[in-house]
């Protein structure tokens, strides 16, 4: 039985818990039918297939989120402006995750083809702020950057917020790629705050209504807590990007696919250090980074 979160709104369970490359998805059954990402698993997908919706709605680009869309030939898809590009194209989409600015094309192409990602076409491009209008339900588009720069979360009646990749997991937020920004995913962290949902539904973590505040907090201190330890290891003497990203500060352990997460701790890494540059943090000398 699919568990309903609201009026004519569906909790669709990913398998595996939601570890990539699944994540839970949401079904509006009203008027027009909308499923709120794809990659919810091939039993609930291949049952939209017998009951197609008529609109998808991406909350944002990463393929864990999109892996599906291509097979809803008669929905319209919707997504924020500033991922759009990266659903349309595979062009765009590795140059958002950055993989050649570290001389790692190759891998970025087997990364793309291994989580069997493929473009879509996106109809039409929505914006923070507009409430979406699917018939009796009314969504209010919250964009949150940081993870992706389109990243949106969704507003439902009854202060339900659909978060998406703010997630709440242990490991904290992600933002191991080219086109995550620190500072917006910290601001989009107490954008959710100040929201203060009474249910929040995440896309790995499924739905949370307890601690909400408290489990935002902590979410967002993980992100001070790397940041001090990229600190302290500058502190003790200067680094490159390289040397910094062999201390695992990010990710703590890779068991598997060491190449590629190897790839993601090095642009974590990149992204702190850009943010403590611009706090006055962090100079750079040549190759070497080091605390001031």
């Amino acid at each position: 039985m699919i568990p309903l979160i609201s009026n004519r709104v569906k909790f669709i369970e990913a398998p595996d818990r939601a570890r990539f490359p699944y994540a839970h998805s949401l079904f509006i059954d009203d008027e027009i039918r909308v499923l709120i990402d794809t990659a919810c698993g091939a039993e609930s997908i291949d049952y939209f297939l017998d009951h197609p919706p008529d609109l998808i709605l991406n909350s944002h680009f990463h393929e864990d989120h999109i892996m599906n869309n291509h097979k809803f030939s008669s929905a319209q898809v919707w997504a924020h402006a500033l991922d759009a590009p990266a659903i349309r194209s595979e062009e765009d989409f590795s140059e958002f995750y950055g993989f050649h600015h570290f001389g790692q094309e190759k891998l970025g192409r087997l990364f793309y083809e291994w989580t069997g990602a493929k473009s879509s076409l996106v109809h039409q491009e929505i914006q923070g702020g507009q409430v979406l209008d699917f018939g009796k339900t009314k969504v209010q588009v919250i964009h949150a950057p940081g993870h992706t720069p389109g990243h949106c979360c969704f507003l439902f009646e009854d202060d339900i917020l659909f978060s998406a990749d703010i997630e709440l997991s242990s490991f904290g937020p992600w933002y191991g790629h080219w086109c995550s920004d620190i500072d917006d995913f910290i601001a989009s962290i107490k954008l959710c705050q100040e929201i203060n949902p009474s249910m929040i539904v995440t896309s790995h973590r499924g739905i949370i209504e307890d601690k909400i505040q408290k489990r935002l907090q902590d979410y967002v201190n993980i992100i001070y807590q790397k940041e001090e330890k990229v600190l302290n290891s500058l502190k003790q003497q200067p680094m490159t990007l390289s040397q910094l990203t062999e201390l695992l500060i990010y990710h703590g352990e890779i068991k598997e696919f060491f190449r590629l997460f190897k790839m993601w701790e090095k642009m974590a890494m990149y992204n702190h250090l850009k943010r403590l540059m611009k706090l006055g943090m962090v100079e750079k000398t040549d190759d070497y980074y080091y605390a001031k």
